[in-house]
């Protein structure tokens, strides 16, 4: 499978771990999987079975090996040490054919062996924040106003001024979350009378949001 994955540290210097074999060669990727679940259960008393007290995801922990071959070696080690630094924030960036993703998280550890005949590496990244976001945000808009811009302009034979918009109330928009979690940002532009909007489920249960409301 070709793949893409690029490293970019705080101060946005990325290292490409896939770009030739005289460079950085990535051999195995642990941890594009979704993340092992963190499972709580408790014993009835005389009882078979158990019962949840919790179930959680704690973090994600990427773990890219890789091989150095070709001249400049030595060179190319210190800078991976010099761009990825243990306990420092990293961003991954991971592509194929048919997503482009990143991830956010800190640098574990950085390892390369330097006496063996095939030089070679692991770095381990840990990611608090356990999701992949795509590297393109998903915007719908809708607005409220219908453009209606109509000629001719008013004239003395036709004073009936022209429209610039008119206000639609008929119009719905159906949004779909492609993601893997429940969700999404909902900004709201409104006059200064809008107060306290309303959402609703389409089977008519209400639905609380923390809304952005800005006002013209």
């Amino acid at each position: 499978m070709l793949f893409s994955l690029i490293l970019e540290n705080e101060a946005g210097d990325q290292i490409d771990m896939t770009a030739t074999a005289n460079q950085y060669m990535t051999s195995r990727v642990e941890g594009l999987n979704p993340p092992t679940g963190t499972i709580s259960t408790s014993s009835y008393a005389g009882m078979d079975g158990s019962y949840l007290n919790n179930a959680f995801i704690e973090k994600r922990n990427v773990v890219i090996s890789f091989e150095m071959r070709g001249v400049g070696v030595e060179a190319r080690r210190h800078q991976l040490y010099k761009e990825v630094k243990p306990s420092r924030y990293i961003k991954i960036y991971y592509a194929t054919a048919g997503i482009d993703l990143f991830a956010e998280g800190y640098v574990e550890s950085c390892e390369v062996q330097n006496f063996e005949m095939l030089t070679i590496g692991q770095i381990s990244i840990l990611c608090p924040d356990i999701y992949w976001y795509s590297t393109t945000s998903v915007m719908a808009y809708y607005s409220h106003i219908t453009g209606a811009f109509t000629f001719p302009f008013p004239t003395g034979s036709n004073p009936e001024a022209f429209i610039l918009g008119k206000y639609n109330t008929q119009n719905m928009m159906s949004i779909v979350n492609d993601g893997d979690e429940i969700g999404f940002t909902l900004v709201i532009e409104a006059l200064e009378d809008a107060r306290s909007p309303t959402l609703y489920y389409r089977v008519f249960f209400f639905l609380w949001y923390n809304i952005f409301l800005f006002l013209n």
